[in-house]
């Protein structure tokens, strides 16, 4: 079964209310999003999103007549295309989605996985006043979810610090509390100062006392030797690299930074082999992969089912922050809403590859090409 075809469709989906997310200074009215559809010369169709495929021209040249079955070329060739232009990790995911569709094997039993499901922590997207933080993460606990991320924005962690006091007081410990400071990188054109060393290493002290699971890019993700150092001064866990573009630095983050935590996202950077690669890594050096997912419905499913295959951190993210970001919002590109059940764990439909198949009729109305 050879590749045939690659084709892209272009969505726009309006947001009203606006969605003010913690890391961009501007209000967000719309998601764009890309969804590829990769087929096969027998007419299978695999399906991926969670970026732009900006080359998809020079990518269909590659990659058709190729084995849909020889992901180890397919990966190759958009790690060389990566290179030289932009993120096209999700022809990758698509082909995995294919192969799945063929062989009727969802793509977390596929991949080597033995689970179907896992324990999601909820992670926010807006900056709210300390009794709304609180109330929305009591709220959480009480619907089952055991963990959530609470995300900062602020030159002076100070003015932060009363949001998770107030969450701490309310759920005590029936809540795992991680926490991302939003300094590994900038949206374009934001110029806001970057933490320090220091800096990040007085909100650390801070945060063993309100005993926090994880703190996220306290620093610039290129601050290897900060990072380094922060993880030899505190007891916490320290989690970077969402946004690295390749292995080689993510690597770099867990052996020269000594991060606790490594977070490459499946579509946005090495695909489902490199996500693989990143934590075996981690894994090899007691460490945990557990990927961003803050991409669109689609992302989250891939990163779902690679986390269920070979993350051995107990948690994966899911972007939800009612009733600013509700899994409704999150998913509308797909025909279903994936839900934190009851017990606090996360699963994909139970279909072949990702689980499922877009229904473009529905989408019609969103899409611009």
């Amino acid at each position: 079964m050879k590749i045939a075809s690659l084709e892209t469709r272009l969505y726009r989906y309006p947001l009203e209310p606006p969605f003010v997310a913690a890391w961009d200074p501007q209000p967000r009215r719309f998601q764009d999003a890309t969804v590829v559809i990769v087929r096969s010369e027998d007419g299978v169709e695999g399906y991926a999103s969670g970026d732009a495929l900006p080359d998809r021209e020079l990518l269909q040249r590659l990659l058709v007549g190729l084995e849909v079955s020889d992901l180890d070329a397919v990966h190759g060739i958009v790690e060389t295309v990566d290179f030289h232009h932009g993120r096209n990790w999700i022809v990758e995911v698509a082909v995995w989605d294919l192969l799945g569709r063929a062989r009727n094997e969802p793509l977390w039993l596929l991949l080597g996985g033995t689970r179907e499901r896992m324990l999601a922590y909820a992670s926010s997207g807006e900056l709210v006043t300390p009794d709304e933080r609180a109330r929305r993460c009591v709220a959480l606990r009480d619907a089952g979810v055991r963990a959530a991320k609470i995300r900062l924005h602020s030159t002076d962690w100070r003015s932060d610090l009363p949001v998770l006091e107030a969450v701490r007081d309310a759920v005590g410990g029936e809540l795992e509390l991680m926490v991302d400071a939003n300094q590994g990188w900038r949206m374009p054109g934001d110029l806001t100062p970057r933490w320090t060393l220091a800096t990040a290493t007085e909100f650390a002290k801070e945060l063993e006392r309100l005993e926090v699971f994880w703190l996220e890019e306290p620093l610039p993700t290129a601050d290897l030797e900060g990072y380094a150092e922060l993880s030899r001064t505190t007891d916490l866990r320290i989690a970077a690299g969402e946004m690295v573009r390749s292995s080689t630095e993510a690597r770099d983050l867990v052996e020269r930074g000594g991060v606790h935590v490594i977070q490459p996202d499946v579509v946005l950077a090495g695909g489902v082999a490199g996500a693989r690669e990143v934590a075996e890594l981690a894994a090899a050096r007691e460490r945990w992969w557990s990927p961003h997912t803050w991409s669109n419905g689609y992302g989250l499913l891939a990163n779902l089912h690679a986390a269920l295959a070979f993350s051995t951190c107990p948690y994966l993210e899911v972007p939800f922050d009612p009733p600013a970001w509700t899994a409704k919002r999150r998913d509308w590109l797909l025909p279903v809403t994936i839900e934190i059940a009851e017990d606090g764990t996360v699963g994909p439909p139970s279909g072949p590859g990702l689980g499922v198949v877009p229904d473009f009729d529905a989408l019609e109305q969103y899409r611009v090409a």
